[in-house]
């Protein structure tokens, strides 16, 4: 055996699951296809929201959980990757988002404020609310630095006894009842058990999921404010909104400049990730344009920077987390469906038990692969 375990795919996911189990001693393989912390998967853009109280319930335990573990990974590394600035949702308090965003709160009695009418507009100005719309603010929101934390665990990782091999792409997986062989460029690896985290790549290594599991375009786009400080950290929250047929989230200025402001709500699917075409047509900008036109009239309606990412989407809108029934040497974590960065240390922690002790205290029930009869 080389290893214990390899983790395929150091993004997101990977690189919290390396870094937890590399912390148990655990040896440990580590591939990525591209750079460490590279441009071409769901994690890229600068910033990523993280907020608690999530308008699907069913992740927030594990963002809850999350929290802690940024925390301990900021204190491991000496890196500061996720600020603390509050988050905002926005939108009519009947509509079924807000109602779950109220629902998370209550039931793991998160720390939050109510805004409407005029408190709302006179604590940040910059949203134009429509009529009957309100702001819920989760006070342990804040931003994320997605490319420093993925380094900075991969980075600590290897500290601590891991082998990473950048720029190795996995050809090929053979599972048995005593580990598993990897086909790595013109190398050949054997370990007792493999961690597949490759992202919108999953099904490449694991064809059985090409039923249930789908990649996706998405864009993120950047605006330039007329009063940039208006738009700073410490003024204008990350938030998410929905608003008349309108559904878009933002990042603050974390340059002192530009605002991130995109709209993911039409996806364009990516036959082959392999493929990935990273330039973006004129007409699939107009919807995010609108949008910021109408309901955040202080930024240029122009983008000035648009990036193309690409994520995996299961059909039930739920990540796949869980050994497959075909072999017990095989954990998958993936299919996150643009939902993932927030809770990913929760889900390393979740591969790194299945790994070592085959179980979870975490209730994970929901998002096995049996569901879908893998």
């Amino acid at each position: 055996m080389d290893a214990d375990v390899a983790v395929i795919g150091l993004g997101t996911m990977g690189s919290m699951t390396i870094w937890q189990l590399a912390s148990q001693g655990v040896s440990v393989l580590g591939f990525e296809q591209f750079g460490i912390g590279h441009d071409r998967s769901a994690y890229g853009g600068g910033s990523r929201r993280f907020r608690i109280a999530s308008p699907f319930v069913e992740e927030t335990p594990f963002i809850k959980a999350s929290y802690s573990k940024f925390r301990e990974l900021e204190q491991k590394t000496n890196q500061k990757l996720l600020s603390n600035s509050g988050s905002l949702d926005i939108g009519d308090m009947n509509s079924d988002r807000m109602k779950n965003v109220m629902y998370s709160i209550e039931k793991y009695n998160l720390a939050h404020e109510v805004l409407e009418g005029k408190q709302a507009m006179k604590s940040y100005p910059q949203h134009h609310l429509l009529q009957g719309e309100a702001m819920i603010k989760d006070e342990q929101g804040g931003i994320l630095r997605p490319e420093q934390t993925v380094i900075s665990a991969v980075n600590h990782a290897q500290s601590l006894g891991a082998r990473i091999y950048s720029y190795t792409p996995v050809n090929e997986l053979l599972a048995d009842s005593q580990g598993v062989t990897i086909h790595a460029e013109e190398h050949t690896y054997r370990v007792g058990k493999v961690v597949i985290t490759t992202g919108p790549w999953a099904n490449k290594l694991v064809p059985s999921l090409n039923d249930v599991f789908s990649v996706y375009r998405l864009m993120m786009t950047w605006f330039m404010p007329e009063k940039p400080e208006e738009f700073a950290e410490s003024k204008f929250p990350n938030f998410s909104r929905s608003s008349e047929g309108f559904h878009i989230q933002g990042t603050p200025a974390m340059d002192g400049r530009m605002v991130r402001v995109s709209d993911n709500s039409k996806k364009v699917e990516i036959k082959d990730a392999d493929l990935f075409d990273k330039n973006v047509a004129v007409k699939d900008v107009l919807g995010v344009r609108e949008s910021v036109k109408k309901l955040l009239p202080n930024l240029n309606p122009d983008p000035i920077r648009i990036n193309p990412f690409m994520e995996g989407f299961t059909t039930d809108g739920l990540p796949i987390v869980g050994v497959p029934k075909v072999n017990r040497n095989i954990v998958l974590v993936c299919g996150f469906s643009g939902q993932g960065f927030s809770q990913s240390p929760a889900m390393g922690e979740i591969a790194k038990d299945l790994v070592i002790n085959n179980k979870t205290h975490y209730e994970i029930d929901h998002l096995s692969p049996n569901r879908f009869g893998l």
